[in-house]
């Protein structure tokens, strides 16, 4: 690719990025008042206890920085730590029922806010816009694996 295109390339993502509000500390793009990282958290949680580093390594986050949002997360009722009885120095992270709640409430929202956004955008592109992310999201997935060996 030549430099030009990879430069437009950037500037449409650092745009979607703005456009989308991924900028916005404390809510979603859906306009849920939780920061994106919260929001992540608690889908992480959503079906399986985990621990710190293991969250930590789905995050792709730093440890302090998820032990940050951990104890924020734990403080507002979100999420229960544990401690785990087959290897008692380890602490499990789950959901609160208010942490199951305001999940179902934000994916309810994002579901509004996404079904609104495709209706700007023909029928047949939705599949594209799809495949589009899926393509990122490897390549991504790839350069950080390599990055991080």
């Amino acid at each position: 690719m030549e430099p030009q295109d990879i430069l437009n390339l950037r500037l449409n993502v650092q745009r979607f990025v703005r456009l989308f509000g991924l900028l916005e500390r404390n809510v979603t793009p859906c306009g849920f008042p939780l920061s994106i990282s919260q929001v992540i958290t608690l889908q992480e949680l959503e079906h399986k206890k985990l621990t710190l580093m293991e969250l930590t390594e789905r995050l792709f986050l730093e440890r302090s920085s998820v032990s940050r949002l951990v104890d924020q997360l734990v403080k507002e009722g979100f999420i229960n730590r544990e401690t785990n009885m087959e290897n008692r120095r380890e602490v499990l992270l789950s959901l609160t029922p208010i942490g199951i709640n305001t999940l179902h409430r934000v994916r309810e929202q994002s579901l509004s806010f996404y079904d609104s956004l495709l209706k700007h955008i023909s029928e047949p592109d939705h599949q594209k816009i799809i495949e589009v992310f899926q393509l990122l999201n490897d390549a991504l997935s790839k350069e950080r694996s390599e990055t991080n060996g």
